[in-house]
């Protein structure tokens, strides 16, 4: 694994744990919420309160992090995520209320996972950058194997009350469990530069695109996704099941030599892998047989994009500087959530589910397309200043 792989490490690894299984849980809220008469749109805004309060507040972590350390912006975190979960239960009826919860988990995840992936860089060896922030991001995704199919079951067998009670237990974990994390492992040195600086920095603006990309077919994958299989007839589990489980795989084994990829390289074959996912998702509604390929799919996607994305912002600052470069990639992240709840709950009336999976799929594709002409670029660049050199 990691030359230095600290218990301080593994503890913050099952925090992510703990903290991915309340909210794959919840992965089927838009049904509950479909189920109490809410209009799409009204879902799809009660939906975004939580990628609402993912901009700003990854933007704040950076900073309290700069000031308090990682360890204690983390438990912030934790502690605002229980307090939303807790209050959903109160809004199934009242939009109000149920936005109110998402904000709380919104604001919540927006405070720890960029400081979570910091905490996982300081821990990483030399050239295993990319797979340490992906391994503690893959934590949050382990839950997939049972997380939507234990929502379902729980909704299904215990009602709503059995539903929305689950998701506290683990989340009350998470942040006892991040409270034996010790601030003197995760220093937060001072930063200098400001995030106008950054949004200027023409260097990063790629791989905050490609971020973007990454939180559309995320955002989709876990808030709108378990409603159209259900209205097809098709188990949760087809897809997140063989999520998980690919998903394990690239980020625990595949990154350790994808790595070695160019990371423009990378993470245009995981957009390619979205594009290909979200295109396959228009015939589900035909053989739910293409539920398993489309999890698969969007399994590399979302196991090479961020991580490799964090790694290439990041590469062009000091370790005293990465603070604000990855804050900023999740802001994007959150961004292109919004994008994707957005564009569903305005289009499923309109154009229906095939009409807003190609909207999607080809944003994401022009994404993958422009990498791709970039990564040429960089190769031929890189190939005339060594004939140039010879």
């Amino acid at each position: 694994m990691f030359r230095s792989f600290s218990r301080d490490y593994v503890r913050l690894l099952a925090v992510a744990f703990l903290w991915g299984s309340a909210t794959s849980q919840l992965s089927l809220f838009a049904v509950v919420l479909r189920h109490h008469g809410m209009a799409p749109p009204v879902i799809a805004a009660v939906l975004n309160c939580s990628t609402l309060a993912m901009i700003a507040t990854p933007l704040i972590a950076g900073a309290l992090a700069n000031r308090f350390g990682a360890v204690r912006t983390i438990r912030l975190g934790a502690l605002f995520s229980l307090l939303g979960i807790a209050t959903l239960p109160f809004g199934v009826s009242l939009p109000a209320v149920a936005g109110l919860g998402m904000a709380g988990r919104g604001i919540g995840g927006g405070l720890g996972m960029p400081t979570g992936q910091l905490f996982a860089q300081a821990q990483a060896g030399e050239g295993e950058s990319t797979r340490a922030v992906g391994m503690f991001s893959a934590m949050f995704l382990i839950p997939s194997f049972f997380g939507p199919a234990l929502g379902e079951w729980s909704l299904g067998y215990w009602g709503e009350a059995g539903f929305f009670l689950l998701p506290v237990l683990p989340s009350a974990a998470a942040l006892a469990l991040v409270c034996w994390l010790p601030q003197t492992s995760t220093p937060a040195p001072p930063n200098t530069s400001g995030y106008l600086a950054l949004v200027r920095d023409r260097r990063l603006w790629l791989p905050n695109l490609a971020t973007m990309q990454s939180g559309l077919a995320y955002s989709f994958a876990f808030a709108f996704l378990p409603l159209l299989l259900i209205e097809g007839g098709i188990r949760v589990g087809l897809f997140f099941a063989p999520f998980a489980a690919a998903l394990l795989l690239v980020r625990f084994l595949g990154l350790k030599y994808l790595q070695r990829l160019p990371p423009a390289v990378l993470v245009a074959c995981g957009l390619f892998a979205y594009a290909s996912g979200f295109y396959l998702l228009t015939a589900i509604g035909a053989s739910g047989a293409f539920a398993p390929l489309c999890g698969l799919l969007f399994a590399f996607g979302y196991g090479v994009v961020m991580p490799s994305c964090i790694t290439w912002a990041t590469f062009y600052y000091t370790k005293a500087e990465r603070a604000r470069p990855v804050a900023l990639a999740n802001t994007s992240f959150s961004i292109g959530s919004i994008m994707a709840v957005q564009i569903t709950g305005a289009g499923l009336n309109v154009i229906g589910w095939s009409g807003v999976l190609v909207i999607l799929g080809t944003i994401i594709a022009a994404m993958c397309f422009i990498l791709a002409g970039h990564a040429g670029r960089s190769r031929a660049r890189h190939s005339a200043m060594r004939l140039t050199t010879g």
